[in-house]
């Protein structure tokens, strides 16, 4: 578990990652573009103040043309009939001012646009965008003016120096590296607690089947030696046969018995456990359960009394036999462990408790009156829901507060007194199951009398 926990750990990472880096890498994409435009947009706003003054002022000076340069990065290079301005430039680029402009003249050329020759068809004209690489990997975008001026030639070439994106978004670039580092460490640390709690149920499910396995092979091991032993003594002792063959056939059904039930838990749990819900008469099916078991007390000189309210119990949607299955678990249990001369109750009300307050009957640690919790499910509240309450009170020795939490588990007992050959520890796990089947709830309390009191809360609709 260890390993898959690791492996896991990694997996999650590592793919949470690679999201985590196509989305910043994507943001990182998305904000060179929005450079490329923003340098775009600065020198279409340039070019466009530079073409506007030189179409209407006379005098261009220098100190506007450092400026303007310099604000920008730029190259401006005006000629007048073919002479250029003697302005030598505020800056130096990457690559050589007249490398760059003769670039430019030449791929202005291309389009028709000599700086030299006044258009013909009219007072301006202008190349489209141009985009020159320099020397050093450098690049700039590019466009040239002519027009007609006084009787003169004016031109324009001007020539903007675009810094390469990684350069101008070096910060963002660091930010968004520490982003992903920072987010890779917090998904691993995210990662390893979350698929440890993922596999907390794997692990407790795992531990459980374990538990369940050895539980069964230490179950069936005890009357497997008995079988074996019987079949060793009848073959050194025939004249003792007809008493051993009856003990071995005792030992063959309780095997039976213990596979029976592990076979019923094993349906529970692939969820193909048989259940025929119809409407079904709680009067009658107590009184039958009551008449049923009746001989069996009495054989055990115990007392069983069946306490049912004045009124007739509501009908509820359920499967007559796994109630009856139910209730004969419990009543099985509270036979194997109530003295002689005691007596066992069977005992039926309604009532109404709000919702998740059943579920909280069971996590009780301290002793309690059995009526006290159901007295408990009558108060006033904004959200009830009618409850059957069937209950088996006996009067035995009852079980100790710190164990009533594990009760419900397979193949658990309490303790040696209450343990019994004729018992596994299945026969509650089975009750739950069944009460679970039914939408219900499963509780123990501790009797006042003595003993255990297990209260069955199953939903109805009036």
């Amino acid at each position: 578990m260890p390993r898959l926990r690791l492996y896991l750990t990694w997996l999650y990472t590592a793919t949470t990652s690679l999201i985590l880096a196509l989305a910043l890498t994507s943001l990182f994409l998305l904000r060179i573009k929005e450079t490329r435009q923003a340098q775009l947009d600065q020198f279409y706003a340039t070019w466009n103040s530079l073409s506007f003054r030189l179409t209407s002022d006379t005098i261009i000076s220098q100190s506007f043309l450092a400026q303007a340069e310099a604000a920008s990065q730029s190259v401006i290079h005006i000629e007048e009939n073919g002479i250029p301005l003697l302005y030598h430039g505020s800056w130096v680029p990457f690559t050589d001012r007249r490398l760059l402009i003769e670039k430019t003249k030449e791929l202005a050329a291309a389009q028709g646009i000599l700086t030299y020759t006044a258009p013909v068809s009219s007072s301006l004209a202008s190349t489209s965008l141009l985009t020159i690489k320099g020397e050093n990997q450098d690049q700039y975008y590019a466009m040239v003016l002519v027009l007609s001026h006084q009787k003169t030639v004016r031109s324009l070439c001007y020539i903007y120096y675009c810094p390469p994106a990684l350069h101008v978004l070096k910060k963002t670039l660091i930010v968004f590296f520490g982003l992903g580092i920072a987010g890779s460490l917090c998904l691993l640390f995210f990662s390893w607690h979350f698929v440890g709690w993922s596999l907390r149920p794997v692990e407790e499910s795992r531990r459980k089947q374990a538990e369940f396995i050895a539980a069964a092979s230490h179950e069936l091991r005890s009357p497997l030696a008995v079988l074996r032993s019987g079949a060793a003594a009848m073959l050194a002792a025939p004249d003792q046969k007809e008493s051993l063959l009856k003990t071995m056939d005792a030992e063959c059904v309780r095997m039976s018995h213990l596979i029976d039930d592990m076979l019923l838990l094993a349906s529970a749990d692939a969820k193909t456990w048989d259940i025929h819900i119809q409407n079904t008469d709680m009067d009658t099916l107590l009184i039958e359960t009551y008449e049923a078991f009746l001989p069996v007390c009495r054989e055990k000189q115990l007392t069983l009394h069946l306490d049912l309210p004045d009124t007739s119990l509501p009908n509820i949607q359920a499967d007559p036999e796994r109630i009856r299955q139910l209730l004969l678990i419990l009543l099985d249990n509270a036979l194997s462990y109530t003295p002689a001369g005691r007596q066992i109750q069977i005992r039926a009300q309604t009532g109404t408790c709000i919702k998740n307050h059943c579920a909280s009957l069971i996590r009780t640690k301290s002793p309690a009156n059995c009526d006290a919790h159901l007295a408990e499910s009558n108060f006033q509240t904004r959200s009830r829901h009618r409850y059957l309450i069937l209950q088996v009170i006996d009067e035995g020795c009852g079980i100790p507060d710190d164990q009533k939490i594990h009760i419900f588990d397979r193949f658990y007992r309490a303790d040696k007194a209450r343990s019994s050959k004729s018992h596994f520890g299945l026969g509650l796990s089975i009750a739950k199951e069944l009460v679970l089947l039914h939408r219900g709830t499963i509780t123990i309390t501790d009797n006042p009398d003595g003993g255990s009191c297990f209260s069955i809360i199953l939903p109805f609709s009036l």
